[in-house]
């Protein structure tokens, strides 16, 4: 059965000495958990859209949490949201002329769109 999933993706580089911005932001996606490999979803996307290559053959190497705050119990805790990989691309000066391959931590966060019942009101 196929899901509706909403993907965002963020890029960070640890030596403050590259920068890049993502086309992937609120994305929707089909995704098929019977046929499809999420990591390998993902890492085409990051390729066709931004021009990432991810690393380690694209296998995430952590997971991406949200901080949440239980209300009754006034606990917080967290929620997995989803996955961090390494990823490389070629970043090139102001005058493109040339050119680095900078590394980059890629932050993904995938939620699934689940259609909500309108009532009709006519």
């Amino acid at each position: 059965m196929k899901k509706k999933l909403l993907i965002s993706v963020t890029y960070t580089d640890s030596t403050d000495k590259f920068w890049q911005e993502s086309s992937i932001k609120n994305m929707r996606v089909t995704f098929n958990p019977d046929k499809d490999n999420i990591h390998e979803v993902i890492k085409e996307l990051c390729s066709e859209q931004d021009g990432m290559r991810l690393s380690y053959k694209g296998k995430p190497q952590g997971n991406v949490y949200r901080d949440i705050l239980n209300k009754e119990t006034n606990i917080s805790g967290y929620e997995t949201i989803g996955y961090m990989y390494r990823g490389k691309s070629e970043i090139y000066d102001r005058n493109m002329i040339k050119s680095q391959i900078g590394l980059f931590d890629v932050w993904v966060s995938i939620s699934e769109i689940i259609p909500f019942d309108i009532e009709d009101l006519s």
